[in-house]
């Protein structure tokens, strides 16, 4: 059925991605002033030209929720609905280490300012919401083939 629990923790996992690629993910800073407005698919300059250096952050994420979104509709297949969830989770842990590689790249890139800090905004904390979403559904999809397992066993 896709009035499930899962359910509605799978809808606001892809919610939360979709809000995550709209938003600002952090900043570059040096000196006390923003040298640099990263997203998920480009990065502001001051001047505000965009430079799109990270487009891999944005392919994964669209993936990972287009994904997400289809694996709603999954409902009949329990088996595949949670080996996709997987999928997911680790799909947004490698969103994550590709956040890490870059926070730390492109802040020695810019402008070969050398004390380059960065300071992630709090929607780079919606794809871990996500992942203890997608958990929790997978942990409920696994319940629901577990008690139809028993069922069929009892017949």
């Amino acid at each position: 059925m896709i009035q499930r629990i899962q359910t509605v923790y799978m809808l606001l996992a892809v919610v939360l991605s979709v809000l995550c690629l709209c938003m600002q993910i952090g900043t570059f800073s040096a000196a006390g002033l923003e040298v640099l407005s990263a997203y998920n698919l480009w990065c502001v300059d001051p001047m505000g030209a965009h430079h799109f250096n990270t487009w891999p952050l944005f392919a994964v994420l669209v993936l990972t929720a287009a994904v997400g979104f289809l694996n709603i509709f999954l409902y009949r297949n329990r088996k595949v609905q949670a080996r996709v969830l997987l999928f997911n989770m680790f799909m947004i842990v490698g969103w994550y280490i590709l956040f890490a590689v870059y926070s730390k790249t492109l802040g020695h890139a810019v402008d070969n300012v050398i004390d380059v800090n960065f300071h992630a905004s709090i929607a780079a904390v919606f794809p871990a919401v996500a992942v203890i979403l997608y958990a929790m559904a997978r942990r409920a999809v696994l319940a629901d083939e577990k008690l139809v397992r028993a069922a069929d066993r009892i017949r």
